[in-house]
């Protein structure tokens, strides 16, 4: 008899089992504070675009380099530029487009050596800007994600200190959901930050490596310009 009354005080009642049972993750970030909420809503932002960003520039800089080193030996095999465009198996890419603007520019400066090195060294910044678009919000994101996290968090624990001083109370009960849901801030700022600073320094050195190939390939391709339509005049 005694056992069973034991065990019927240490039972949760219903509002225990209840409280319980919600404090989840998805119950404490759609009840937490709205300053909070919208500290999480920011958050996630960022690591969608820096996710969508991250997938799109693994795509971009890979086709990139297969195709300029697709076009370099087409272009080194071609006797003269003018078979380069006719050429089986060139395709469209950042040293296409400059071979391009150097092509357009000779037909509108015939002779001219200046003019036509100057809008090749522009086609060649315009692609590597290109290359290099999205890639500075990474390092945005890796910055600023865990100071964003850290104010939800320290907004979380001042509400767990309110609730405090407004109950008189300061049972686990009480200050705990307060205390998570500045937690979850905190983790979900470093969810986003984390793999932005990585690819970003992933980013970084393919782009270093590959502005080094697309500019020897501007310089051979000026070099090529000269020696074939401009010889030594100016």
């Amino acid at each position: 008899m005694l056992s069973l009354l034991l065990q019927a005080m240490n039972q949760p009642g219903p509002a225990e089992q209840t409280t319980t049972e919600n404090q989840h993750l998805i119950y404490l970030i759609f009840h937490a504070d709205p300053l909070v909420q919208l500290t999480i809503f920011i958050l996630l932002v960022f690591s969608v675009v820096s996710w969508a960003i991250i997938i799109a520039k693994h795509r971009q800089i890979k086709r990139d380099e297969e195709r300029t080193e697709s076009f370099y030996q087409v272009f080194w095999d071609a006797k003269k530029l003018d078979e380069v465009a006719t050429r089986k198996g060139v395709r469209k890419g950042p040293a296409f487009e400059i071979f391009q603007v150097a092509q357009r520019s000779l037909e509108e400066h015939k002779t001219r050596k200046e003019p036509v090195e100057r809008d090749i060294r522009r086609a060649f910044e315009e692609e590597i800007e290109q290359v290099e678009y999205g890639v500075p919000f990474l390092a945005t994101t890796a910055s600023a994600a865990p100071f964003i996290g850290l104010f939800g968090t320290v907004w979380g624990i001042l509400n767990a200190f309110f609730k405090i001083g407004q109950s008189g109370a300061s049972s686990l009960a009480v200050v705990g959901p307060h205390i998570a849901e500045a937690l979850i801030a905190t983790a979900i700022g470093l969810a986003a930050a984390i793999p932005a600073v990585i690819f970003y320094n992933v980013f970084v050195n393919k782009i270093r490596r590959f502005t080094k190939v697309l500019g020897d390939f501007t310089d051979d391709l000026i070099d090529r310009v000269e020696q074939e339509n401009l010889g030594s005049r100016s």
